[in-house]
C-alpha cells in the first residue's frame, strides 16, 4: 500500500512506514537500524486497508527523538535514538491532524481536526493545550528557524505564533492552506538568478526579516514577510504599504499547485501537477516575470519537488520519472545522466538528506527507494594511482597511466581516507581499516582487495598516510607509526609515537616518503625523521608562524610547506634554502608534485590552479617558476596530477581530467596534428617544462632560427652548456661554440655562472659579483677589461691585481680622452707614464696623450714641441687635428705635413694663400677639390697652362675645354676630351666653337652631344648636312625627332631612308609604306618591320604584296618564308619552308633545301614548338642523300648503299638527278651485296626514258646485270637493332617500328636508326647521333654533317639519360 518516510536533520537515519503499523528506521547505509510496531488505532473510521499507518513523521531538531502521528490514534507516539524505545504521548485530545518538531528547540507542535494545538516541549515533560487555535482542521504546521510557529489549517487561515503558543499574526486566505514554507537559504549561497538578485536595485519582500509563502488552495501562491525581532504585528512588522501580502496566480495551463521550495536569494520553485516546474523571483523588478518554466514530468502528474541547498539541486518527482535539475549557475538545466525511471512503480514522495547525498523516492507500491546523488570528497593518492569512493561503502583505485582501476569494498561509510602504493586505508573517528590492493603481478590475491589490518588510536584520527610498509596517523597533535600490514608487527612492537616525551603535542601536518615522515608543528618548526633507522636527521626552524601543510615530492627531497600567514614556500632539506612561492589571487589550498615530472608542481586556489616549474640548479641559483594558470571549475578538489593531466574530484563524487594550460599543446591530441604554429607552441611549453630534449625535438622539426636561439638561452639560464654547444654548433655559431667549449670544463658554479651572463650579454653586474664569489675572483678584473669599462677595472685591480694600474689607466684616459675630460684624462696619462712597469710601446702612447692633453688644455706649445719630438707620424696628424680645431692653421699644417697628410696640408696653405708652401705638394695630392682650388688661384695669376693641368687632376675636364679654346687656342684638345667625357656642357662649348670657324658638321655633332637637338637639326637643314645630322643622331633620339627626319627625307623621295626613320619611331605602317614604294629591294626592311609589329593589317598587306595581288609579280618564297618567322608563325612557317624546300630540291639544290628545313627544325625546336611530321621527313631523306658521300670516304660502302636505298624509293621526289642517283644506287648496291636491289634499279634504268641518259662509264656494266641476271640472288640481310621506344628488333635502317608505331630517331652521321647504348648528339645543334659513329666521322670531316659548324672530339660524350633525350627529342617532333 502507499507509505510514508522521513530522513533524520543530520541525514543518518531514515523512519519508513506502509500500511502494516510498523515503523522501521535504517541507517544511511540501508541496514535496519530499529523496528517499531504501531499499536491498534481508536479510530479506523474511513481508512482503507491500503493506507499509510501514519499521518505524520517528524524528527526532533537533534535527533535523537521522533515523532509518529499514527492514522486514527489520539496520542503521539515518542522513539528515542539512543535507547531505541518508543513511549506515548497522551495528548488528551482527539483527531490529531498534523505535527512538527522545532527546528532549534525541543518544542513539538500538534494540531487536530477540530483546531485545537498542543505544545509539548521534551526537555521539561511540559504539555501546554490550546484551545481553538483555529475553528476547523490544523493540515500544515511548519517551525521557522528563529522558533516561530506557522498553522495552516481548513478555515482559510494561517497563524503566526511563538514557541509556547501565542498567536503573533492571523492572515486571512481565499482558499485553504495546502502547506507552508519559510525562506532560510543563505544569502551567499551561489544558485540560479545570483548574479540577477545582486544586479536589483531593490529587494522587494526580502528587505527586512523572514519570508513566508503559502500554497492557497493548490492554486495561488501567498507572499507574506515578518519582522526580525519575531512580532510579526509591530516595529518592523508589516504595517507598512511595502510590507503588504502578495499573492500570485498561475496560468490555468500548469493545473494545481503540488509544492514549492525557497532557493537562493529570495527565488522560489514551484510544482505544478501538470509536470511543469516554475522558477520565480520575489525581488520587486522581477516579482512578476516567470525567470523559468519548463515541463519535467510528461507522463502522469507531478506528485513531489525537493530542493537541497547544499548540492543546489531539485528533484522533481512523478509518474514513473526522476528528474534532477541543477540551480547552481544562472540557469534552470536537467541533469539527463541523474535523472532516473522507477519501471512500473508511480512516484508519491522524495526527499534529500542534509548533506544530498542520499536522495529517497517513495512509490504507490509500498516501496522507498534510496538513490546515491552524490559521494563525500573523500580521495587519496600515490605516485601514478589515486583512489576515490564511488559509492558509501566502495572505492575505486584508478591508476592514471596504465588506466586500470581496483574496486574495493569497505565495512563503513568513511570519513577519511588514504592511499600507498599498495595500500588504502579508511576510517572514521579513531578507527581505521587498512586493505592491500590487487595488482596485476599479484598471484596470491584473487579479489580486489583484502583488509589486512584494523587500528583503534587514542584520539580522533585528523589524517593519514601511507608508504609502502608504514602508516603515519596525525591524531590530537601527536603522530603514531605502525606498520601497515598487522601480519608485518602482530603485536604492535613497533609502534611508534611523535614527538618524544617531553615535547609539547602540536604537530599540525604531516608528510611521508619511502624513507622519511616530515612533519611541522604550530611551533613553526619542520622535522624530518628516518624511518628506517627511527632517528630525527633534520630540523629547521621556520620565523614566519606555525606551518600548517606540507607536500613533499615523492622521494622528500624537495617539500612544499604552507604557514599560518597563508604564505606557500619550497624548502630544500639539505641546505635549509627557502624559496618563496607566488602569484596566487587568493589563499593557496593545495600543493601536488607531478607523478612523471619531478620538477613541475601545481599549487591551487579558490578559483585556478597554476603551474610551478622548479629548477634545482640555474645561474641565479634554485629557483620556482609560475609559467601557466589553468581556472578552477567550481567544486573542483585536485587529486593527483601526472605529466600535465590533473585529476579533481567533483562534488558528486566523480573523477574529472582537467588538461593544464601549461600542458595543452604537449598532451591535446588535436593541437599535436596540426602545423608549424603548434609545434612552435609544444616548443614553447617544452622549454617552459625545461624538458630540453623534447625542445630540442621540436627545434629540429620547426627549424627556425629563434626557436634554437630560445632553446640556447634557457640551456645557458640552467647551465646546461653542453646542451647550448650543440644548438649553436648545429645552427653554425662557431664563435659561441668555441667560448662554451672554454668554459665546459669549469666546476665552480659562480665561475660557470659568471661566464654565462658574460655571454649571454644580459647582467654584467651580476657577472662580476659571480666571479668576485668564485675560486678565481680576477675574472671578474679581466670581464671588465673586455668590456672596456675602464672606471669599474680600475677600482678591481687596486683590489685584485695593481700591476695591471698601468694599462687599465692608460685606457681610461682614453675613455676620458673621448669623453672630454681633458684635465682628468692628462692626470690618468701621466700616472699611467709613471707606472714602474710601463713599457716603451706603453710610454709613447702615454706621451702622445699627454701631447694631445696639453693642446686641449691651450699649453700650444708643450704640446706642438711633443709631437715634433715623437717622431710620430700618427701623433703629429692627431695634435694637428687639434690645432686646426683651435684655428692654429700654420702649426697645424706643418704638423699635416709632418704627419703625411699632404691634403690636409695643402688644403691649409692654399686656404691661407701659401701658394709657395703648397706647390711642393701638388704632385702628392689626389683631391679634385684641392686641385680645383689651386687651378683657380694660377688662372687668377694668368698661368693658364698650370691651371689647365690643375684642373685636369681635378678631373674638371669642362675647364679644361673652356681654357683649351679661349686660352691656350687648342681646340682638337678640346674636341678630344669633350668626345672622351661626353659633357654636355663642354659639348656647348665646342659646338659654339665649330660654328663660329663654319666647321657645320663638327657643330652639329656636339650640339646633339649637347642635347641641342632642334639647333642641330635647324643647322643641318641650313647647311644641307641632314645626312650628317641623322648619322650622328643614330638610336639616341626621340620619337619626335625620327617622325621630323622621316617627313623631310620623304619630301625629298629619300623613301627608304624615310622608311628607316619611321620604323626607328615604331610608324610601322608609315615605314612599311614606303618600304613596299621601293619595290623587292627594301623587302627584308619590310619583313622586319611587320615583324616587330605582329599588326595583322600590316602582315596582310605585306603577304598580298609577296604574293602578286598588289603588282601582279608573285615574288620569292623565301621572302614569305622570312616574314612567317618574322611572325614567329611557326606552324605556316614550317609549311612554306617545306614548299621552298621542295623547290630547291626539284632543281636539284640539296644543300640548299637541306639548309633550309633544318633552320626551320632549329628554329621551331628553340621556340619549343612541335615540329611538323612532313619536316622531319623532308630532312630525314635529304640527309640521307647528303651523308652518302661521306660514308663512301669513311670507306663504309654498305652503308651508302642503305642510304641510297632510301633516297631511291623516293626517287620522284630528285628529278632533276633521277639517273645519276639509280645508277649511284646500282653500283653501291652490287659493291655492299645487296644484288636483288642492285638488279631492280639497273632494270629500271633500262626503261628507255632513263636508258639513254647513263653515262658511258657505267652503262655496260649496268647492261650486264640486266642482261646476266643471277636468278638466286639474294640481299644481304640488315643488322637488326632495338627499337628505343618498345625495344623490339627492327632493321637499322627502318625508321618505322611495326610493334610500336613509333618513328625512330635517325643518326645524323649513318642515317641509321638510333639505339639508347650509343645515344649521343651534336653539341652545337642537338640532332642525336651513336657516338661511335659520330667520331668516327668527326675524326674524319671536322664538321657536324647537319648543322655543319666544326665539332671537337672531346665535346663528344654519351648522354647519362638516353631515355630522358628520346623523350625531348620526341617531344620537339
Amino acid at each position: 500500500g502507499n507509505c510514508t518516510f522521513q530522513w533524520s536533520n543530520k541525514g543518518t537515519l531514515l523512519a519508513v512506514c506502509g500500511s502494516k503499523r510498523r515503523v522501521a528506521v535504517y541507517d544511511r547505509n540501508g541496514r535496519l537500524y530499529d523496528e517499531i510496531l504501531l499499536p491498534a488505532p481508536e479510530n479506523v473510521k474511513g481508512s482503507s486497508p491500503n493506507d499509510c499507518s501514519v499521518l505524520a513523521l517528524s524528527w526532533s531538531a537533534g535527533d535523537d527523538m521522533l515523532a509518529i502521528l499514527q492514522t486514527g490514534s489520539n496520542n503521539v507516539l515518542l522513539w528515542k535514538t539512543s535507547s531505541r524505545e518508543a513511549s506515548k504521548l497522551d495528548t488528551n485530545m482527539k483527531e490529531l491532524s498534523a505535527l512538527g518538531w522545532s527546528r532549534t528547540g525541543a518544542t513539538l507542535a500538534v494540531g487536530t481536526a477540530k483546531g485545537n494545538l498542543l505544545i509539548y516541549n521534551s526537555n521539561a515533560g511540559k504539555k501546554v493545550p490550546i484551545i481553538g487555535k483555529h475553528t476547523r482542521k490544523i493540515s500544515a504546521v511548519s517551525w521557522s528557524k528563529s522558533g516561530l510557529l506557522v498553522l495552516g489549517a481548513d478555515d482559510k487561515a494561517v497563524s503566526i505564533s511563538t514557541a509556547e503558543g501565542d498567536t503573533l499574526k492571523q492572515l486571512a486566505l481565499k482558499g485553504e492552506p495546502a502547506e507552508c514554507q519559510f525562506n532560510e537559504s543563505s544569502a551567499s549561497e551561489s544558485t540560479l538568478g545570483g548574479a540577477r538578485a545582486a544586479a536589483s536595485s531593490g529587494r522587494g519582500m526580502d528587505k527586512f526579516g523572514d519570508k513566508l509563502s503559502i500554497n492557497v488552495g493548490r492554486q495561488t501562491l501567498f507572499l507574506y514577510r515578518f519582522g526580525p525581532q519575531g512580532g510579526a504585528g509591530g516595529g518592523a512588522g508589516p504595517g507598512g504599504a511595502d510590507e503588504r501580502p502578495l499573492e500570485l496566480a498561475f496560468s490555468p495551463k500548469y493545473g494545481s499547485i503540488v509544492t514549492h521550495q525557497w532557493f537562493g536569494e529570495g527565488y522560489v520553485l514551484i510544482g505544478f501537477s501538470t509536470g511543469y516546474v516554475v522558477v520565480i523571483s520575489t525581488h520587486n523588478q522581477e516579482i512578476q516575470e516567470e525567470v523559468h518554466s519548463k515541463q519535467y514530468i510528461t507522463s502522469g502528474v507531478l506528485t513531489d519537488l525537493v530542493y537541497n541547498s547544499k548540492l543546489q539541486r531539485a528533484a522533481v518527482v512523478g509518474g514513473e520519472v526522476v528528474r534532477i535539475l541543477d540551480l547552481s549557475g544562472q540557469n534552470c538545466i536537467e541533469l539527463e545522466e541523474s535523472s532516473t525511471s522507477l519501471k512500473m512503480m508511480e512516484c508519491t514522495k522524495a526527499a534529500w538528506t542534509a548533506d544530498g547525498q542520499v536522495l529517497t523516492v517513495a512509490s504507490n507500491t509500498g516501496y522507498v527507494m534510496t538513490l546515491l546523488a552524490s559521494l563525500p570528497t573523500l580521495h587519496g593518492a600515490h605516485a601514478t594511482q589515486l583512489c576515490y569512493l564511488t559509492s558509501l561503502l566502495e572505492l575505486s583505485v584508478l591508476d592514471v597511466t596504465r588506466n586500470t582501476r581496483t574496486q574495493v569494498e569497505i565495512e563503513t561509510e568513511p570519513a577519511f581516507l588514504a592511499m600507498g602504493a599498495y595500500h588504502v586505508a579508511v576510517g572514521i573517528n579513531n578507527q581505521a581499516w587498512i586493505y592491500r590492493i590487487a595488482t596485476n603481478g599479484d598471484q596470491s590475491q584473487q579479489s580486489g582487495a583484502i583488509k589486512v589490518n584494523q587500528r583503534d588510536y587514542l584520539g580522533t584520527v585528523d589524517e593519514i598516510l601511507l608508504n609502502d610498509h608504514i602508516a603515519a596517523v596525525r591524531s590530537e597533535g601527536r603522530v603514531q607509526l605502525h606498520t601497515v600490514e598487522m601480519a608485518d608487527d602482530p603485536r604492535e612492537e613497533q609502534d611508534l609515537l611523535l614527538p618524544e616525551s617531553g615535547m609539547p603535542f602540536d604537530i599540525s601536518c604531516i608528510g611521508l616518503s619511502q624513507n622519511f615522515l616530515i612533519y611541522g608543528t604550530r611551533r613553526g618548526s619542520l622535522h624530518y625523521f628516518l624511518l628506517e633507522d627511527r632517528v630525527a636527521v633534520n630540523e629547521f626552524k621556520h620565523d614566519e608562524g606555525a606551518i600548517i601543510a606540507v607536500y613533499p615530492n615523492h622521494l622528500g627531497t624537495r617539500l612544499v610547506f604552507l604557514d599560518e600567514r597563508q604564505n606557500l614556500y619550497l624548502y630544500h632539506p639539505v641546505n635549509d634554502q627557502l624559496i618563496p612561492v607566488s602569484g596566487f589571487k587568493s589563499t593557496p589550498d593545495k600543493v601536488l608534485w607531478d607523478a612523471d615530472d619531478q620538477s613541475t608542481l601545481v599549487v591551487s586556489d579558490a578559483s585556478n590552479f597554476y603551474t610551478f616549474v622548479y629548477a634545482s640548479v640555474s645561474i641565479n641559483g634554485p629557483q620556482i617558476t609560475h609559467i601557466a594558470t589553468t581556472p578552477r571549475a567550481h567544486g573542483q578538489v585536485p587529486v593527483l596530477v601526472s605529466n600535465g593531466m590533473l585529476w579533481c574530484q567533483v562534488p558528486a563524487g566523480k573523477m574529472e581530467r582537467v588538461l593544464l594550460v601549461s600542458h595543452t599543446a604537449l598532451q591535446d591530441a588535436d593541437r599535436r596534428r596540426q602545423g608549424l604554429e603548434a609545434a612552435r607552441m609544444r616548443f614553447k611549453q617544452s622549454l617552459a617544462l625545461l624538458r630540453f630534449k623534447d625542445a630540442w625535438d621540436l627545434a629540429a622539426t620547426i627549424k627556425q632560427k629563434d626557436t634554437w636561439s630560445a632553446l640556447a638561452e634557457a640551456a645557458l639560464i640552467h647551465m646546461n652548456v653542453a646542451l647550448a654547444m650543440r644548438v649553436h654548433r648545429h645552427i653554425g655559431n662557431a664563435g659561441i661554440v668555441i667560448a662554451l667549449e672554454k668554459i665546459l670544463p669549469i666546476s665552480d658554479k659562480n665561475l660557470l655562472a659568471g661566464h654565462i651572463c658574460v655571454l649571454m650579454g644580459t647582467d654584467y653586474g651580476a657577472a662580476q659579483d659571480f666571479f668576485l664569489k668564485s675560486n678565481r675572483p680576477l675574472a671578474a678584473l679581466e670581464m671588465r677589461k673586455d668590456l672596456k669599462d675602464w672606471e669599474e677595472a680600475l677600482k678591481l685591480a687596486q683590489q685584485l691585481d695593481p700591476s695591471q694600474m698601468g694599462e687599465i689607466s692608460r685606457e681610461y684616459a682614453s675613455l676620458l680622452e673621448l669623453r672630454g675630460e681633458y684635465d682628468h684624462a692628462l692626470a690618468a696619462y701621466e700616472r699611467a707614464a709613471a707606472c714602474d712597469h710601463a713599457e716603451p710601446q706603453s710610454e709613447a702612447a702615454c706621451q702622445a696623450g699627454i701631447a694631445r692633453m696639453v693642446l686641449h688644455l691651450g699649453d700650444l706649445r708643450r704640446g706642438r714641441q711633443l709631437a715634433l719630438e715623437s717622431g710620430s707620424l700618427q701623433l703629429c696628424r692627431e695634435c694637428a687635428g687639434i690645432l686646426e680645431g683651435m684655428n692654429q692653421l700654420q702649426d697645424a699644417a706643418e704638423l699635416y705635413e709632418r704627419g703625411h697628410l699632404y691634403e690636409k696640408a695643402a688644403s691649409i696653405y692654399i686656404m691661407t694663400k701659401s701658394f709657395s708652401m703648397a706647390q711642393p705638394l701638388m704632385a702628392k695630392i689626389s683631391t679634385p677639390k684641392l686641385h680645383t682650388q689651386y687651378a683657380r688661384a694660377k688662372e687668377a695669376e694668368k698661368q693658364y697652362q698650370e691651371a689647365a693641368t690643375a684642373f685636369e687632376m681635378a678631373k674638371d675636364m669642362d675647364n679644361v675645354v673652356r681654357l683649351s679654346l679661349e686660352k691656350l687656342n687648342d681646340p682638337q684638345r678640346a674636341f678630344a676630351i669633350v668626345r672622351r667625357t661626353r659633357s654636355s656642357e663642354g659639348a656647348a662649348l665646342v659646338a659654339q666653337h665649330c660654328r663660329s670657324t663654319g666647321d657645320y658638321p663638327a657643330a652639329i655633332e656636339f650640339l646633339l652631344m649637347a642635347r641641342r637637338a632642334e639647333e642641330a637639326f635647324e643647322l643641318g637643314q641650313a647647311h644641307n648636312e641632314m645626312d650628317t645630322y641623322v648619322r650622328i643622331l643614330g638610336d639616341g633620339g626621340t620619337p619626335e625627332e625620327y617622325t621630323s627626319l622621316a617627313k623631310y627625307y620623304e619630301t625629298l623621295g629619300k623613301l627608304a631612308k624615310a622608311g628607316d626613320l619611321y620604323a626607328k619611331c615604331s610608324q610601322h605602317a608609315q615605314a612599311l609604306r614606303l618600304y613596299l614604294r621601293c619595290g623587292a629591294s627594301e623587302l627584308d626592311k619590310a619583313i622586319e618591320v611587320v615583324g616587330k609589329a605582329q599588326n595583322d593589317m600590316l602582315t596582310n598587306q605585306l603577304v598580298d604584296f609577296l604574293m602578286g595581288e598588289t603588282d601582279g609579280i608573285e615574288k620569292d618564297h623565301n621572302h614569305l618564308f622570312r616574314l612567317y618567322m618574322a611572325l614567329r608563325n611557326y606552324e605556316r612557317a614550317a609549311h612554306t619552308a617545306v614548299l621552298i624546300a621542295r623547290q630547291e630540291q626539284e632543281m636539284g639544290n640539296y644543300k640548299i633545301a637541306h639548309s633550309t628545313l633544318f633552320d626551320t627544325h632549329r628554329e621551331l625546336s628553340t621556340q619549343g614548338r612541335k615540329v611538323p611530321a612532313e619536316l622531319t621527313r623532308n630532312l630525314t631523306l635529304l640527309h640521307s642523300y647528303i651523308i652518302v658521300k661521306t660514308l663512301i670516304k669513311l670507306n663504309d660502302h654498305k652503308g651508302a648503299a642503305q642510304m641510297l636505298i632510301r633516297v631511291a624509293k623516293n626517287i620522284s621526289k630528285f628529278p632533276a638527278h633521277i639517273v645519276p642517283i639509280l645508277t649511284s644506287t646500282v653500283i653501291k648496291c652490287a659493291q655492299a651485296g645487296y644484288k636483288k636491289t642492285a638488279y631492280d634499279y639497273a632494270s629500271m634504268l633500262m626503261r628507255p626514258e632513263y636508258r639513254s641518259q647513263i653515262a658511258d662509264a657505267y652503262k655496260r656494266k649496268i647492261e650486264t646485270i640486266v642482261r646476266k641476271p643471277d636468278k638466286e640472288a639474294k640481299d644481304e640481310e640488315e643488322v637488326l637493332a632495338e627499337c628505343p621506344f618498345c625495344q623490339e628488333l627492327v632493321s637499322e635502317t627502318d625508321l618505322d617500328c611495326n610493334n610500336c608505331r613509333n618513328v625512330i630517331p635517325f643518326c645524323i652521321a649513318t642515317g641509321k636508326a638510333m639505339t639508347l647504348a650509343e645515344w649521343s648528339q651534336c653539341p652545337s645543334c642537338k640532332f642525336p647521333c651513336n657516338a661511335q659513329a659520330f667520331v668516327k666521322l668527326i675524326a674524319q670531316e671536322k664538321n657536324c654533317p647537319m648543322c655543319a659548324q666544326q665539332v671537337v672530339l672531346s665535346a663528344i660524350r654519351k648522354v647519362p639519360d638516353p631515355v630522358a633525350a628520346l623523350k625531348a627529342y620526341t617531344a620537339r617532333g
